[in-house]
C-alpha cells in the first residue's frame, strides 16, 4: 500500500488535501507533500487559507492523482504544525539539500514557508481489475492505526 502511495506521489508530485473550513465545510486544496525520515509532511504559504484549517481542526485527507489502472491512494489522520526549530531545521536540511527525494518527487520547501506533520490514521488504496471486460472490479484495501 505504501509502495503505491510512493509512486503516485513520484510520479506527480503532487495531490489534493481536503481540510475542515471554521464552518465544519471542506476545503480542497492542491499540494505538494514529501518525506522526510519517514514522516509526511506538506509546506504551506503564511497565507493560505489551509493554515487556519489546520491550526484549529487538523482534520485531513490527501488524495494522491491516479495512476495505471485508476490506481488511487489517500490517507488521512491529524496535521500538527511543526513550531520547534528543531524538526524545521531537520527538514530544510534534509529535504532541499537533495533537490529530490529519493523516490524521484520534488521537494517545494523555502525557509518562510509553515511546515505541517500529517500523522495517519487510515490508509486506503484501490485499483480496478480486468478494465474494458464485463467483469471490471474495484480491489481495495484499507489499513487503519491500532489505537489499542
Amino acid at each position: 500500500m505504501a509502495e503505491l502511495g510512493s509512486e503516485l506521489r513520484a510520479n506527480f508530485g503532487m495531490a489534493f488535501l481536503a481540510t475542515v473550513r471554521k464552518d465544519g465545510s471542506p476545503r480542497l486544496h492542491p499540494v505538494c507533500p514529501f518525506v522526510v525520515r519517514g514522516r509526511l509532511f506538506i509546506a504551506t504559504d503564511p497565507e493560505s487559507p489551509k493554515r487556519h484549517d489546520l491550526k484549529r481542526d487538523g482534520r485531513y485527507v490527501l488524495h494522491m492523482l491516479p495512476g495505471e489502472n485508476d490506481a488511487e491512494f489517500q490517507v488521512r489522520g491529524r496535521a500538527r504544525f511543526i513550531d520547534d526549530a528543531e524538526t524545521k531545521a531537520m527538514v530544510l536540511a534534509e529535504g532541499p539539500e537533495a533537490g529530490r527525494q529519493p523516490d524521484g518527487a520534488l521537494l517545494n520547501l523555502k525557509p518562510e514557508e509553515l511546515l505541517f506533520e500529517y500523522d495517519i490514521e487510515e490508509a486506503m488504496m484501490a485499483y480496478w481489475e480486468n478494465v474494458g471486460q464485463p467483469d471490471t472490479r474495484p480491489v481495495r484495501s484499507i489499513w487503519r492505526e491500532d489505537t489499542r
